[in-house]
């Protein structure tokens, strides 16, 4: 089985089947189907197709091969854009969650020390924005000199930081507020400790999380109206890491009701030389726990980091809304794929980059993933070359 195979194998065909029923995608569709539709994105992500001419080109080079694999229909350019452009992206959503939920216990991350219980409990949450070619989706920011306007999509991303994975996704328009998101993370188990940018304020959640047992760490914001109380005593740790003030305070306005009981934690970056405040509901850690908790916060910006460069999320082969979705979560979904087999040898130290490149080299050849990752360079893993009997046009003269 080619390597597309193998990683398609990761897909749970019974729940996919399912959510086909359910959303009714191949509802009067006669020959391309919800799973050729799929097959054919995922090939276009790992291969980073730059257009619909190119995949369906690339597919037709292997269509024995992925045959194999399930798919009966060979698109032309108009079946994909019109699968692209009618198919629910709510299909793909649906198996991005599918798969997180029958393999999140191989994204635990055992690198984690394990007298630090803290780390285990961090959930991040960002969100990254990717420009687009033409105003598809409503971007931010002025138009151009020549008045014109490129859309633009933001991925809200949440993720636990022992999966050095996102487990909560929701994608919009680039011009939608990160304010919006915070719902989908309200009612998270208790002891865990959310970690967010400051442009991520509302005051009721932060009530919320503080009777919930949740705690957060975050920056505080320029417009947040405080009202400092008792300052706590700092240890030597505390001043050796840069920590310049711990006190208690309350946010909210005088005819707010429910104010924000938090510490502000002001810490000196010595490597920008510049000051900054931290905001926490936590009373008991640490004020230098609370700094390299924030810290942390880096790891998702990695994680965006990852799915640019090496999944190429910045280029689209459709020119419609449904069609970027898509796109945009079949990448979630081969970064997923990847994750699980990365995990699965248990003894490959190859970087993430290394290891997309192998499979965009290798991901219609006959080898094992696994002798893939541990033994790239072993010319034995491969299959060998068939020798072809002799014409007569291959017989030189006497």
């Amino acid at each position: 089985m080619p390597v597309l195979g193998q990683l398609l194998s990761f897909i749970p065909r019974t729940s996919f089947n399912r959510l086909v029923g359910q959303l009714g995608t191949d509802r009067y569709v006669k020959r391309f189907k919800s799973w050729d539709h799929l097959v054919c994105m995922l090939f276009t992500v790992i291969e980073d197709v730059g257009g619909i001419r190119e995949l369906c080109s690339g597919l037709a080079a292997h269509n024995q091969s992925l045959k194999h694999l399930g798919m009966n229909c060979f698109p032309r350019r108009s079946t994909l854009s019109d699968a692209n452009m009618r198919r629910s992206s709510k299909l793909f959503e649906k198996i991005f969650l599918s798969i997180y939920k029958q393999h999140y216990r191989f994204f635990s991350d055992s690198s984690i020390p394990k007298n630090e219980k803290w780390l285990s409990r961090l959930f991040l949450v960002d969100s990254t924005t990717v420009t687009l070619f033409k105003n598809i989706m409503k971007a931010c920011g002025n138009a151009m000199a020549n008045g014109r306007r490129k859309g633009g999509v933001k991925i809200h991303t949440g993720m636990w930081l022992k999966e050095q994975g996102p487990s909560l996704i929701t994608i919009t328009k680039a011009a939608e507020n990160d304010k919006k998101f915070m719902h989908r993370f309200k009612d998270l188990p208790a002891q865990t400790i959310l970690v967010f940018d400051k442009a991520y304020i509302n005051f009721k959640l932060f009530v919320h999380w503080s009777k919930t047992e949740v705690s957060f760490v975050s920056r505080l914001h320029k417009r947040c109206k405080v009202t400092r109380g008792n300052y706590n005593l700092l240890t030597e740790e505390d001043q050796e890491y840069g920590i310049l003030e711990d006190c208690e305070a309350e946010l909210g306005h005088s005819q707010q009701k429910q104010k924000v009981k938090c510490r502000i934690i002001k810490f000196h970056d010595k490597k920008f030389q510049r000051e900054i405040e931290f905001i926490t509901n936590d009373m008991q850690l640490a004020a230098c726990t609370i700094a390299e908790i924030y810290k942390q916060r880096w790891q998702i910006e990695l994680l965006f980091k990852r799915l640019k460069q090496n999944l190429k999320i910045t280029n689209f082969i459709g020119d419609n809304e449904n069609a970027v979705r898509i796109q945009i979560w079949c990448a979630l979904i081969t970064d997923l794929l990847v994750q699980i087999a990365r995990k699965g040898s248990r003894k490959c130290k190859l970087a993430y980059s290394v290891i997309c490149g192998l499979f965009r080299l290798h991901l219609m050849n006959y080898v094992r993933v696994t002798d893939l990752l541990l033994k790239s360079t072993d010319p034995n893993i491969y299959p060998k070359n068939i020798q072809l009997e002799p014409t007569l046009f291959d017989i030189g003269p006497p």
